[in-house]
């Protein structure tokens, strides 16, 4: 995305860091580039770290500290225009949705539950109260000395956690045992029952509960790939971690659930049969 070039504009770089994703510390920071005219060097506007949180969530609370700064500092900027630039992927994919997020009890079209609605409505309450025309931007990688600069800032801030983010939660975690790199999937349902091996669960929204898995092949006699699907409470208590079961799913792709719990399994077959 082009970023404007408007000489008049105060301009914000954020950015977000978790030295280990999810659940290790992590921090935020902001450096301002003040309008050309006003002969004012780049400043570090914030710098904040956290002991326990997500990359995703340093990303997005470094644009809300930032709307907060313009609108505490509004009057005295008498700045008509700022823009707020991320080379976040996520807050660039999604915060154009978050208005519809909230229409919908957070949840996307889909239905999944938004991750992180903490965080997107104190983004939506931050832009509603700015005062000043603030706009979010996203340029790709650290392609300047600055960004490399608020980069470096937020990483500094990781590496001294003081803060607690409330709003993350942690979940159960166990080593995934598939060597598979890259981020997990939604597993493909369509009615479907198959083996798992559970790794990681986490609360999400409401009343969901996101189980990361293994799908195990009982042909092959092997774990494959790395995906997640969502579960109520009464399922999410029968999973446990690096424990194998037969579930089945629902036939929603784009919503995958696990529906019922149909036995534990061993590798060489089931051991608990849950009709």
């Amino acid at each position: 995305m082009h970023v404007p070039t408007d000489p008049r504009a105060l301009r914000i770089y954020v950015d977000g860091s978790a030295l280990k994703n999810p659940g290790g510390p992590g921090g935020c920071a902001a450096v301002a580039e003040y309008p050309g005219d006003w002969d004012r060097p780049h400043e570090l506007l914030f710098q904040v770290g956290y002991k326990a949180t997500t990359n995703n969530r340093m990303e997005l609370l470094a644009c809300i500290r930032a709307l907060e700064w313009v609108r505490e500092n509004r009057e005295r900027l008498k700045v008509q225009r700022v823009l707020i630039i991320t080379d976040a992927t996520y807050v660039h994919k999604y915060h154009h949705h978050a208005q519809n997020w909230r229409r919908s009890d957070w949840r996307t079209s889909d239905g999944r539950p938004v991750e992180n609605p903490d965080l997107w409505k104190d983004l939506l309450s931050a832009q509603s109260k700015v005062g000043v025309r603030t706009e979010i931007h996203w340029t790709e990688g650290k392609s300047t000395d600055i960004l490399k600069e608020v980069d470096r800032a937020a990483k500094q801030a990781a590496r001294r956690p003081s803060e607690t983010d409330w709003g993350f939660r942690p979940g159960k975690v166990a080593r995934s045992k598939v060597g598979v790199k890259g981020a997990s999937v939604l597993f493909p349902a369509s009615g479907q029952e198959s083996v798992i091996c559970v790794y990681r669960k986490t609360s999400v929204g409401k009343t969901d509960h996101k189980i990361f898995f293994h799908a195990y092949s009982e042909d092959r006699r092997e774990l494959t790939g790395k995906f997640r699907a969502y579960a109520k409470a009464a399922e999410d208590g029968e999973l446990h971690r690096a424990h194998h079961y037969r579930v089945r799913f629902n036939n929603k792709p784009n919503y995958p659930i696990i529906e019922s719990v149909l036995e534990e399994f061993l590798p060489d077959g089931p051991v608990a049969d849950r009709g």
